[in-house]
């Protein structure tokens, strides 16, 4: 089946989809308002976002359920979508699945490990065995991240997860998250090698530059933060970045110190991750995330035929809910409309 067949329908769908996506002016608005009933309310009367809102009682709604609705919002969109596609291209769109799937249990595993919270993890896991078995009973009743990583056993996640268990319980948020971050893009890269050419490069060109920034991120806070080794670090990297090759990587995590790896960034296109007259962590996702927006916007409004502007679509609704979700937490803590412009993605 040729490209003009396979996507000219999808993206008409996609093109109708995008006229529904949030303007500034509801940007502006959102972050006006002064609790989350009233942005749920706001997103219930004027915006696409209302069906999900259908039947629920907002007088009393909080973040957290919001925030659920919304993700099954997005779980919503992949439906519709995916159902254009059918053998390695159906099975390629699958793998998002478990993109969402491993934002359900990061999510859990801070949970766990830092707020010591468990009574309402299934709650939260809005994507977690929705489309691949996973054991969600044993993820509700886990204690630790140990716990979780056996609920993970005969999943596609194991053979990335097994070797963590060690004791080791200062670094095991930080190494599971990246093991599953290895295990998407391992088991995403498989998926793409099945694809035609034209749609492989489409891929990559697009998912290649947040290959990239994952593994400075990665690299940096190792260093920073868990003085991991540099052999500890290279084993935890994702092939096939846009811009790095494994001689480029090998580099980054054999740097001296902190400041020598933040020095060999300087002459990459990623340099302004790590700007220094701000605070790093707070800011470093949203830089990587807004250069992801503005490189996914493209790729959409070039509306060429292959793979890439349905996965710019999901990547923009994805950032979009990103972005709600950070403007309930900024009118949670009283920020003005000024600070809450630097926490979004979308500039304006």
């Amino acid at each position: 089946m040729n490209n003009v067949v396979k996507f000219s329908a999808v993206n008409t769908k996609i093109q109708s989809m995008s006229g529904k996506l949030l303007k500034e002016e509801d940007y502006k608005k959102i972050i006006a308002l002064k609790s989350t009933r009233e942005i749920a309310a706001y997103l219930r009367d004027n915006t696409f976002y209302g069906e999900f809102f259908k039947d629920i009682d907002l007088s009393d709604i909080h973040r957290d359920e919001l925030e659920r609705h919304l993700k099954q919002g997005l779980i919503s969109h992949m439906d519709k979508l995916i159902h254009y596609f059918n053998g390695n291209y159906r099975s390629f769109f699958k793998c998002f699945y478990m993109k969402y799937e491993i934002y359900d249990l990061k999510k859990a595993a801070r949970m766990i490990h830092i707020d010591k919270s468990y009574s309402n993890l299934r709650e939260n896991l809005v994507f977690a065995g929705k489309y691949r078995y996973i054991d969600v009973e044993a993820i509700i009743k886990a204690k630790s991240i140990a716990e979780i990583i056996y609920a993970l056993k005969d999943t596609v996640y194991e053979p990335f997860l097994k070797n963590l268990i060690d004791g080791n319980e200062k670094e095991s948020l930080f190494r599971f998250e990246m093991a599953l971050d290895r295990a998407f893009f391992s088991v995403m890269e498989e998926n793409v090698k099945k694809l035609d050419k034209r749609d492989q490069s489409a891929f990559f060109e697009l998912y290649g530059s947040y290959i990239d920034m994952l593994n400075l991120q990665w690299i940096y806070r190792g260093k920073k933060y868990y003085n991991l080794t540099p052999e500890e670090l290279f084993n935890y990297t994702i092939n096939r970045g846009l811009k790095f090759n494994y001689v480029k990587i090998k580099e980054f995590c054999y740097s001296n110190n902190i400041q020598d790896f933040i020095n060999k960034t300087k002459d990459t296109p990623y340099s302004f991750m790590f700007k220094e007259n701000e605070t790093q962590e707070i800011f470093m996702e949203r830089r990587m995330n807004r250069y992801m927006y503005f490189k996914t916007k493209y790729a959409k409004q070039r509306f060429k035929l292959d793979l890439s502007v349905v996965i710019a679509y999901m990547d923009l609704i994805e950032f979009e809910i990103k972005d709600i979700i950070s403007m309930i937490e900024n009118v949670r803590y009283g920020m003005n409309f000024e600070e809450t412009k630097k926490y979004l993605i979308k500039a304006i």
